[in-house]
């Protein structure tokens, strides 16, 4: 038993120790930006406050709070006049929160695809992680393979009802859900460029 209660324990450490907090802390930088790039975006804040919820599981607790640390101490002040409130919370209490931005760690499928549809009953914009999360409906990742530049799930973005200003889909991979290879990522970077495309890992 106390073998076992090592192992476990020791897997839990090592699945923790994946998050990259040097991601973070660009993540931490860009939430709020990526946000006010919806037309939109007046309509949706209530008393002035952009409200960022940090979703993770139980193993990633202290990543969550590292991610919420680093947008504290990023936007003291706010950012366009707006205070930003952000908060850790755990998946399994999804459904006690309301949000502008649902930021998710990894999780399995089925937790995010829950996430997924809170958020669009919310009008909340969605950002994963894990890029990979995209394929289940996320709006937003980052991808960082040569160039730090955000990915747009332009479908899941459409659906609720957000409007993404020129300037961010211009510098942005946008992100295309292949049917026939559905574990695989299908970018397009500008209308100028050619179709890229990368097996996800």
């Amino acid at each position: 038993m106390k073998l076992l209660l090592s192992m476990l324990l020791a897997f839990t450490l090592a699945s923790s120790l994946t998050i990259n907090d040097s991601l973070l802390k660009i993540h931490a930088t860009l939430l709020p930006k990526i946000y006010l790039m919806d037309y939109n975006f007046k309509e949706k804040i209530k008393n002035n406050k952009l409200v960022i919820v940090i979703l993770y599981k139980a193993n990633e607790y202290r990543a969550a709070e590292r991610l919420k640390n680093r947008i504290d101490s990023r936007y003291p002040e706010g950012i366009n006049s707006l205070t930003i409130v952000s908060q850790t919370l755990p998946y399994s209490k999804l459904t006690t929160s309301n949000a502008n931005i649902f930021y998710m760690f990894p999780a399995p499928k089925e937790t995010i695809l829950k996430a997924v549809a809170y958020a669009y009953t919310k009008k909340a914009l969605t950002f994963a992680y894990d890029e990979q999360d995209l394929h289940y409906g996320v709006m937003v990742s980052l991808n960082i393979a040569k160039k730090i530049k955000p990915v747009l799930n332009l479908k899941a973005i459409k659906k609720s009802n957000i409007e993404m200003r020129p300037v961010l889909i211009n510098i942005s991979h946008i992100f295309l859900a292949n049917k026939e290879l559905s574990m695989h990522r299908v970018y397009k970077n500008s209308a100028v460029e050619p179709l890229k495309r990368g097996v996800l890992v």
